[in-house]
């Protein structure tokens, strides 16, 4: 019987442990589940839940948070600055709308999620009975909801594009703890600093467009095919990078097993000039 590996246990290239929180800020006034007012990016107050505080590598401390009433993307590390400790609120009392409660557990898969879940894994181990298969999905449910709840790279470097994150993506621990990170847009290898971005791009890097077979081309568009068993790693940190971007529980599937599926990117051919 092919059994699914749980997420915590793939390690090596990605799923390590959950990154523990170094130097966690000692701030009595401010505490895990605390709700305040805390300024947005908008340049507006607005309540929100202390999820996690850290000190970055700045020194300074910051907060995750989760806004009431909004969608976990616009979740977000703020300074210490940026939260009103002198408008504390009751969590209890702010969180009975029924639409926060559901924002709240949106961790959690749907029945019709659920469903998709056990076709995905009846598919790609048919051999597996559905009470075995009903199992693996609530391990999934919980794991998922565990490494689903910070999120840690706020930006990544996609070739001339510095784009926003809004979900977490389980890159090796030493990355994943970074507030931007720096992606090859041909290899999809990616890196720590400008520097390296900079010398793997220019001189490391020699792939202009996708690995994979061709099967689409109509001016400057063109659709790749990649196998998952033959690219592998490319397939993986293709998985790892949509995951910042996008909230899906396939993604999970793929990224356990990723010589099950075949995949498909469509690329723009840029001009030379």
């Amino acid at each position: 019987m092919l059994g699914l590996p749980s997420l915590s246990q793939i390690g090596g290239c990605f799923f390590g442990e959950q990154p523990q929180m170094t130097d966690t800020p000692e701030a009595p006034q401010i505490a895990v589940n605390d709700m305040f007012y805390v300024l947005r990016s908008t340049g507006q107050y607005y309540p929100a839940t202390i999820i996690e505080g850290r000190v970055n590598e700045h020194g300074e401390t910051e907060y995750f948070v989760h806004y009431k009433n909004r969608d976990r993307r616009l979740d977000e590390w703020v300074t210490q600055d940026r939260v009103d400790i002198s408008r504390k609120l009751n969590p209890r009392r702010e969180l009975a709308s029924p639409s926060d409660v559901r924002i709240e557990q949106s961790g959690r898969f749907t029945r019709n999620q659920r469903r998709k879940i056990i076709t995905e894994l009846r598919s790609t181990s048919p051999q597996q009975d559905p009470v075995s298969l009903d199992s693996t999905t609530e391990k999934l449910e919980l794991e998922h909801q565990e490494f689903t709840r910070i999120k840690f790279i706020d930006h990544i470097q996609f070739g001339k594009y510095e784009i926003d994150t809004w979900y977490f993506s389980p890159y090796p621990e030493e990355y994943r703890r970074l507030n931007k990170l720096w992606i090859c847009e041909y290899c999809l290898k990616y890196m720590k600093c400008a520097r390296t971005w900079v010398m793997h791009m220019t001189e490391v890097c020699r792939q202009r467009q996708p690995i994979g077979k061709q099967i689409y081309r109509k001016g400057d568009l063109v659709v790749f095919e990649l196998d998952g068993n033959e690219q592998r790693l490319y397939c993986q940190n293709l998985c790892l990078l949509a995951k910042l971007l996008f909230w899906t529980i396939k993604l999970y599937i793929m990224m356990l097993r990723p010589s099950c599926f075949t995949y498909y990117v469509k690329w723009i051919v840029r001009d030379a000039t």
